[in-house]
């Protein structure tokens, strides 16, 4: 449910124009300024405006420390990536960035695969689906949204707050469905049975992990990772919608969230381990020419030093029918030498690393040669 980097491009390649701010989380309602100092935006980097940039929402919810969903961090590269507090229409606010240390992975975070689309992963539901944003220096001064100690019972109200999709976006007119100023809709938090019921099977609620709600309100697609609030605790964490059941955004649906409650213990561990984290990606040395051998060298880390690291070759295919260009892996090549064939020496190709701790994986490729 994070705006995708896909999504993103095609929003990139409309300009530098922003449309007239639109009100995230669909049905949502504008927030006043200062009324949410804790929202936190997960964006990727670059020059354009936030708002075309925005992937996912946080909440912080202590000094050195921010709450996310783990759907939004896991198998992504971190030098893609930056943090900005304190934005309100972020096209004309964007906050200020933080650094930050690195983050760290639910443990038991888990896909579970819808049953409209069970190859597409954007369209899966989730367990566990928290993470934890470690910064590399506490903010002071700002409030915090203090993790519940117990989770809000079926019936009672809740907010989320958001800067995603407010509708789905016209491929060819992009920029009005984002959700430039930050929203918020009041939900009624439902039980497991009616959730399930909702998405059409019970299979795709994890019960343990998951609270849901129901409103004329719905998250969207950048909507992930932000906060559901509850007299000034965090309860929740946006997680899914109605994407699982082949709904578009702003349909009415259940919405899924991460039961802050019952994941409290990882969200507010003194000492999370951290996924692998560097400020550069890896680089490719030697000479692509048949008969030469090619090296992947992997980033130096900055925190969360690997457990693990794995290699692998990709080497570009064109579709002949509409010049689509593709990368494919190249067969048994997952070391991080490659030896270069008269074949692959006719083709561009790059690298992967994939990095792990107990913290989370990391993905990084490095640039085409």
């Amino acid at each position: 449910m994070r705006r995708m980097l896909t999504v993103a491009a095609a929003v990139l390649m409309a300009g530098t124009v922003v449309a007239a701010p639109a009100m995230a989380v669909s049905g949502g309602e504008p927030t006043p300024d200062g009324a949410a100092p804790w929202m936190v935006t997960v964006g990727f980097k670059g020059d354009e405006p936030l708002v075309q940039r925005e992937s996912c929402g946080g909440a912080l919810i202590a000094p050195d420390r921010v709450a996310t969903a783990a759907h939004c961090l896991d198998h992504v590269d971190p030098t893609h990536f930056e943090v900005h507090l304190g934005g309100g229409t972020l096209s004309t606010d964007p906050g200020w960035i933080v650094p930050i240390e690195g983050w760290s992975i639910n443990p038991g975070f888990r896909l579970i695969p819808s049953p409209q689309a069970p190859e597409d992963y954007s369209k899966a539901s989730a367990a566990d689906d928290v993470a934890v944003i470690k910064l590399a220096h506490p903010v002071f001064g700002i409030p915090t949204l203090p993790v519940a100690t117990r989770a809000p019972k079926p019936g009672s109200t809740v907010d989320v707050y958001g800067h995603g999709l407010t509708r789905t976006p016209d491929p060819k007119d992009p920029l009005p469905a984002l959700g430039d100023q930050l929203a918020h809709a009041q939900l009624e938090v439902i039980d497991d049975q009616a959730c399930g019921q909702s998405f059409g099977s019970q299979d795709v609620i994890d019960g343990p992990s998951v609270l849901c709600t129901q409103a004329a309100a719905t998250v969207c697609p950048g909507d992930s990772g932000g906060p559901l609030v509850q007299d000034g605790r965090l309860v929740g964490v946006v997680s899914f919608a109605g994407e699982v059941a082949g709904k578009q955004c702003g349909e009415p649906t259940a919405n899924g969230f991460a039961d802050a409650a019952a994941l409290r213990s990882f969200l507010t561990q003194p000492r999370p381990p951290l996924a692998p984290m560097t400020r550069n990606e890896p680089t490719i040395t030697g000479t692509k020419a048949a008969g030469n051998t090619l090296t992947c060298d992997a980033p130096k880390w900055t925190s969360g030093k690997p457990a693990k690291v794995d290699y692998a070759w990709y080497s570009n295919r064109v579709d002949p029918a509409n010049g689509f260009e593709f990368y494919v892996p190249v067969e048994g090549a997952t070391n991080p030498q490659l030896a270069v064939t008269p074949d692959l020496a006719a083709h561009k190709l790059n690298c992967g690393v994939t990095a792990s701790t107990a913290g989370g994986t990391v993905v990084l490729y490095t640039d085409i040669i």
